[in-house]
């Protein structure tokens, strides 16, 4: 190679490094700003299933300090709201849906235990979680970022992102920690305070500006056959948004849909999963499902969407679904598929 070959070939190698650092650097900026500010690490999810869900890091606030009526003060409440209804230590407490809507995580105390309640929109889906992580008391935040449309929060101390439907970190530090689930209940108000006449209602006195009265979910809602964002998997055993209770014993999970639960107003179900025998009751009137074992504790459930059970769990089965042979009742749930 000649000399004024070597020489031009060292001066575009020499010019084309810094548009290379410069290219990289970019990358790396919009791949911060795309995860709203969220450095990844130990990522345990793909990427690809995680969606901005519109508003950025807290642009849906967290409650840290929140306030709580007694029942006579409660008449921003008609009976047949729906309330998520948490139980701890002889402590009861309600969450009305439509605080949560713009909300999401609470940050609570039930006597001595911290407790974080969270609520997913999209998968119209509640939770509760001991908010204890190696001994410590979190705080957690709303991290404005989706998986597979489910709710992905963070913890203030690490910034690390967790999973609402796995009850675990998928990020970060706290990458593979799971949190310990609190049995939640969404019922009605009306029947959660005649079995609590003690409990108390979070205020909508927040300190936050929002028309709690107006649903910001339920155009989304009615549209039964499309999801926001993309998920990972699908079945259409039953239709995309037919609610199911969905329970996990050990590494076995089973979902109940709740068209098939009428009988249980009656007398309880009784079933077995992973060994363990369960007993489920279905309330007609506010359309809640508990789940219990043979001693009578409550066991942990979840109450969502079909697509987002399935999606996080795809080797669940379905109550009822016999997949070898004819079943009329999932066939009248499924509309024949």
């Amino acid at each position: 190679m000649s000399t004024i070959r070597q020489f031009t070939l060292f001066v575009f190698i020499l010019l084309a490094l810094p548009f290379q650092v410069i290219s990289q650097q970019q990358s790396q900026i919009e791949t911060y700003c795309s995860y709203n500010g969220f450095e990844l690490s130990n990522v345990e999810i793909p990427l690809t299933a995680v969606f901005q869900a519109g508003p950025g890091k807290e642009g849906i606030p967290s409650l840290e300090n929140p306030s709580f009526l007694p029942i006579d003060r409660t008449n921003f409440l008609h009976d047949q709201e729906k309330v998520i209804g948490v139980y701890v230590d002889g402590v009861a407490k309600a969450y009305p849906v439509k605080i949560m809507n713009y909300h999401e995580i609470v940050n609570d105390r039930f006597g001595n235990e911290h407790v974080v309640i969270t609520y997913s929109p999209l998968c119209a889906n509640a939770m509760a979680f001991s908010a204890m992580l190696n001994g410590k008391p979190q705080t957690f935040g709303v991290s404005g970022l989706l998986y597979n449309n489910n709710l992905l929060f963070y913890d203030w101390e690490t910034e690390s992102l967790w999973s609402q439907l796995l009850g675990k970190a998928v990020t970060g530090e706290a990458s593979g920690k799971k949190l310990l689930q609190i049995p939640a209940q969404t019922t009605t108000w009306g029947a959660w305070k005649k079995r609590h006449p003690n409990t108390r209602v979070l205020s909508p006195n927040t300190g936050f500006h929002r028309n709690y009265e107006m649903d910001p979910y339920s155009l989304y809602a009615d549209n039964t056959s499309k999801t926001m964002f993309p998920v990972e998997y699908r079945d259409k055993k039953l239709k995309l948004k037919e609610k199911v209770v969905g329970v996990r014993i050990g590494r076995e999970y089973r979902a109940y849909p709740m068209a098939l639960l009428t009988s249980a107003s009656h007398k309880p179900i009784k079933d077995q999963l992973n060994g363990v025998q369960l007993q489920i009751r279905y309330d007609a009137l506010t359309r809640t499902v508990e789940i219990s074992d043979s001693n009578g504790r409550l066991i942990p459930t979840v109450t969502t969407y079909w697509f987002a059970w399935f999606t996080f769990h795809p080797e669940t089965d379905i109550y009822g679904f016999l997949p070898q042979q004819h079943n009329v009742a999932m066939e009248f749930l499924s509309g024949g598929r």
